[in-house]
């Protein structure tokens, strides 16, 4: 393969032979924080590393959930389901962390457990979130949604624990991706007021070790699964516009929409129960990953987003750092 060291021939193998986006190494000890029963070691005992992986959501995906909120074409939102979210992103990952546990295996002669990628056949699986800021791949946005500095939250992320002890990668330390002080896009854009405003109580705190401690928000789950189910038109209680930041009349977290599918809806046409992955804002509108440059400028999503970014335009929308600094 032309590499010395068994690190560098994991990592290629991922981005050619298994045509990974990003690959990166965690050591056991940034999960010491990890709950009860979630510990790399809870899974396979004598866990040493964490290899991590990313694939990038295809553009055309995401542009299929613009469409629904957009211009109400809810019946392209399964593309973004299937291609985006649920379908091919999780067997994709599936497949890959099983070819490169395999091949892990055969080269360290240590013992590779992938992990799922979503809820797979019921399999317990890592938190994969936590799994990609460990391994170096990025960082936490206040969404909670793990950002990268090339595709922002437009990925998905695979990871397989081995045995070997292999050398970590740094933990990401380039230019700060998200900065929820200055920008309000996830917390503005999200429908039914899931994601807070940001402040010190809303925090979540994870302490990774080596001096590494991120945050995210608490987000109120009711409400985000609420927003998914009120996909439906006939949940859209704004009349239609699911873009709408300042809905005077939220879904109410009471309400049971589940309850009342219509069973032939075209959108119930999937392999899923709780359409879980209905609506995605905080990731579709998400500045960080060069988003202006592809999707606003190339005219697949026309919300000016940046009205909820203090001080825009004279700040740098990917980094959110004032442009004459």
């Amino acid at each position: 393969m032309g590499y010395s060291t068994i690190e560098l021939q994991i990592k290629n193998f991922a981005l050619t032979e298994a045509k990974m986006d990003k690959v990166g190494i965690a050591n056991v000890e940034r999960f010491n924080e990890s709950p009860a029963g979630n510990h790399p070691t809870d899974f396979l005992p004598g866990c040493q590393s964490v290899v991590v992986f990313c694939t990038r959501l295809p553009d055309g995906a995401v542009n299929a959930a613009l469409r629904t909120f957009e211009d109400g074409q809810h019946d392209l939102h399964g593309q973004y389901g299937a291609f985006g979210y649920v379908g091919a992103p999780n067997y994709n990952l599936l497949w890959t962390n099983y070819k490169i546990a395999r091949f892990m295996e055969n080269l360290t002669g240590e013992p590779a457990l992938p992990q799922t990628a979503g809820p797979t056949h019921g399999a317990k699986m890592m938190s994969m979130r936590h799994c990609a800021v460990a391994a170096g791949l990025g960082e936490f946005g206040w969404s909670s949604i793990v950002l990268t500095p090339e595709f922002g939250p437009r990925n998905r992320f695979g990871a397989v624990l081995t045995t070997a002890k292999l050398k970590p990668d740094p933990m990401y330390s380039g230019p700060k991706l998200c900065n929820p002080e200055k920008c309000h896009i996830c917390e503005k854009m999200c429908p039914t007021g899931a994601i807070p405003p940001y402040n010190s109580a809303q925090k979540r705190i994870v302490d990774f070790g080596e001096g590494n401690v991120q945050t995210y928000c608490g987000i109120n789950w009711n409400k985000c699964r609420i927003m998914c189910h009120g996909c439906y038109e006939e949940f859209n209680s704004s009349g239609g516009n699911l873009l709408d930041p300042e809905i005077t009349n939220p879904l109410s977290e009471d309400l049971a929409p589940v309850m009342k599918y219509n069973t032939d809806h075209p959108l119930m046409h999937f392999p899923q129960h709780n359409p879980t992955w209905k609506c995605g804002n905080c990731l579709e509108y998400c500045p960080v990953g060069n988003w202006k440059e592809r999707f606003h400028d190339t005219g697949i999503s026309r919300v000016n987003t940046y009205q909820f970014v203090d001080d825009y335009p004279d700040v740098d929308m990917d980094t959110l750092v004032p442009q004459n600094a």
